[in-house]
């Protein structure tokens, strides 16, 4: 039987700066990287019908961005606003079966603490 800890945001947040594990800007490149990750398991390509490349940057629809079309074709299935930012409206409006494909792959592009969530059922 697999052993269970549980850590509070603020120790997980310790664990990191303690250790020097990971900065905001490299969790918020593992976040992109899971949500490009999530697109492409889904199947969900940008204008030209391509896979997403998986490297961390998003931008926005009035960029030109690949990623954020894909967003904002994600969006119009979910129903919710086609801004191409993926946020909470996006991310609340997700099937559980979408939140569990993309709960692994923020534990794939994550750090060993984010896999080490995802391993226990802490995410």
């Amino acid at each position: 039987m697999a052993k269970r800890f549980i850590i509070s945001e603020e120790e997980r947040s310790d664990i990191r700066s303690k250790y020097g594990l990971i900065n905001e800007q490299t969790e918020l490149m593992n976040k992109n990287k899971a949500i490009q990750c999530f697109l492409n398991k889904k199947g969900i390509r940008d204008k030209e019908n391509k896979p997403l490349k998986i490297d961390g940057s998003i931008g926005t629809l009035d960029n030109d961005s690949k990623t954020a079309q894909a967003i904002e074709k994600y969006q119009n299935i979910l129903k919710v606003r086609p801004d191409g930012v993926w946020g909470s409206e996006t991310y609340n409006k997700m099937p559980d079966k979408d939140v569990q494909i993309f709960k692994q792959c923020l534990s794939d592009e994550g750090d060993f603490i984010d896999k080490g969530l995802h391993f226990f059922g802490l995410d």
